[in-house]
């Protein structure tokens, strides 16, 4: 084989197994995310630790919103400005946590309609902001609920 063979091949090889480890280590944050069915469902607003339970037919709401809702998260790579201004808590199968902390511009306002979740305790946060449509079926959650509204802190 000739000197100039050997080396096209090599850089072949080269960029080629460099492409690999990239796609091997990107890959698993261009998946859907599969959201479990969520049960003993508490919705809390962080600011004045007011909580309640959601109803069956807000449970079923929230679940349908989930499933629709798969594709567009991204890997959370910078610090949230807070926990939350709510907080959604239940239970997936076996029993374990489910979390999903969304922002509706009371802590952050650049954080509006943001919402940060596992889709199980193993799994890494992931982050995604909607847009006032896809946001509404939570705002709906939310909003006149019971709850009073506060100022920003």
């Amino acid at each position: 084989m000739r000197k100039e063979t050997l080396l096209v091949v090599g850089f072949v090889a080269v960029v080629l197994s460099t492409v690999a480890v990239i796609w091997f280590f990107a890959l698993p944050a261009l998946r859907p995310v599969r959201f479990e069915p969520v049960s003993d469902v508490t919705l809390t607003i962080e600011q004045t630790k007011q909580s309640r339970i959601l109803s069956v037919a807000e449970t079923h709401e929230l679940n349908l919103w989930l499933q629709a809702h798969t594709h567009g998260w991204a890997p959370l790579t910078s610090p949230a400005p807070s926990t939350g201004d709510v907080v959604i808590s239940g239970h997936i199968r076996d029993g374990e946590a489910f979390e999903l902390a969304l922002w509706t511009g009371v802590s952050g306002a650049d954080w509006n309609n943001t919402a940060i979740t596992r889709a199980n305790p193993k799994a890494r946060f992931k982050v995604q902001s909607f847009g006032d449509e896809d946001w509404a079926a939570l705002r709906r959650l939310i909003d006149g609920q019971g709850f009073a509204k506060t100022d920003v802190p």
